[in-house]
């Protein structure tokens, strides 16, 4: 399905519900006149039933309904709405039948009076009803009626047609400019947020290569000052065997010692913090490998929590800034699950596959609800890089945390 363009889709935010609310008005209108018409017919019909019932009596008491037939002939004349007039006697038997030669179709409703038989009083005047002598139904033909709404109705039509094509072509005007505005907002909108992403992935190798430039510093000049701490401390040991007397002699190789074993804490403390700065192991085994020590080192470091991780595809030749800000954002997640999460197993998933790296960190510990819990650094951090790269970033936080990111790779 091809895509609309930016002014399509404002031309039918603007005007579908004006479409809406004329279709609904032009409908409403048109069964409101046929409901006017529909009443009109009831109340005329009920009416002439009644006259021709009131004026029916001597005719049918006489026999004689030719003056009867002529006044039904002139109403019929004077209203074309009137299709069919049918005398009845008492025992509903057609005496006289009436009907208009106009080519309406008559309705199926009739209206109907009874004639009523009257005692007239000579002393006192006025009558009595003493029965039912026979009824009139009258036959109504809505044709003419609606033909005339129907006139009516086509007038209105084309006015509010003629003004909906005026807002149709004054909404298409203005439509023009602002999708040209909206445009080029949008256009800017897209440079700011790619030179963002430029910015962040400066930022980011900038700090690596800072990181990588301390963790020089340290391996090279921290660590082999160390060294020759330690190698100086063990020379005063040997002295201090030798040394008289003897008490003081194992005051000094006890101090030595001590600063021997100080050395090499310290060694060890800048191997670690070297490993933490530059992973040299990501350089040596690349991700999986990487990853897969990483995962090793928190298994063995908390055993209340059991890591795994399953790899999928081929991880070789990964650009090195995708590699790196992957396996950061891998160590804060598990950070992060050490930290907060309570979690009695925790995964790690990575997939190669259709020109991305996927990654999901998932566990099974408490989760946290993101509407009452800030967002921490780290997450915020791993977000950053994310974004840095032109990835997703996507994370569930019910039963247990699980975090979804998928990198492009360059081709």
């Amino acid at each position: 399905m091809p895509r609309l363009s930016t002014r399509t889709r404002l031309l039918l935010i603007t005007t579908f519900p004006l479409l809406v609310l004329f279709v609904t008005l032009t409908w409403y209108s048109h069964q409101s006149r046929q409901e006017e018409v529909r009443a009109e017919l009831a109340e005329r019909g009920q009416l002439l039933a009644a006259a021709l019932a009131s004026s029916g009596e001597a005719s049918l008491m006489g026999g004689q309904f030719d003056e009867l037939k002529a006044s039904i002939y002139g109403m019929m004349q004077g209203d074309s709405a009137i299709k069919r007039v049918t005398l009845l006697d008492a025992s509903r038997k057609p005496l006289v039948d009436v009907e208009a030669r106009t080519s309406g179709q008559p309705e199926a409703r009739y209206f109907e009076a009874p004639i009523h038989k009257r005692l007239l009083y000579v002393t006192g005047g006025g009558d009595r009803n003493v029965g039912t002598m026979g009824y009139v139904q009258v036959r109504m033909s809505a044709t003419a009626l609606l033909a005339k709404q129907r006139r009516r109705f086509y007038i209105e039509l084309g006015v509010a047609s003629l003004g909906l094509l005026l807002c149709l072509s004054l909404a298409y005007r203005m439509t023009d400019g602002f999708a040209a505005s909206l445009k080029s907002s949008m256009q800017a909108l897209r440079a700011a947020d790619e030179e963002k992403r430029r910015l962040l992935q400066r930022v980011n190798t900038a700090v690596e290569d800072e990181r990588k430039s301390i963790a020089l510093e340290i391996h090279d000049e921290l660590n082999a000052t160390l060294i020759a701490v330690r190698l100086e401390a063990q020379q005063i040991t040997a002295l201090a065997a030798q040394a008289q007397p003897a008490p003081l002699a194992g005051q000094i190789g006890d101090k030595a010692r001590a600063i021997t074993r100080l050395a090499l804490g310290l060694y060890n403390s800048g191997r670690s913090l070297v490993r933490r700065l530059r992973p040299e192991v990501l350089d040596m085994l690349g991700l999986q490998g990487a990853l897969e020590e990483m995962v090793n080192q928190y298994e063995r470091n908390h055993p209340d929590c059991h890591f795994a991780l399953q790899a999928q595809g081929d991880f070789a030749g990964l650009d090195g800034n995708v590699a790196i800000s992957a396996y950061r954002i891998v160590q804060e997640a598990l950070s992060n699950i050490v930290k907060h999460a309570r979690a009695r197993n925790a995964t790690v998933a990575l997939l190669r596959r259709d020109g991305r790296l996927e990654i999901a960190v998932a566990d099974d510990g408490v989760g946290f609800d993101p509407a009452h819990t800030a967002e921490g650094i780290g997450i915020a951090g791993m977000k950053e890089r994310v974004q840095a790269l032109g990835g997703r970033f996507a994370i569930a936080t019910a039963n247990g945390t699980r975090i979804a990111i998928s990198l492009p790779l360059e081709s």
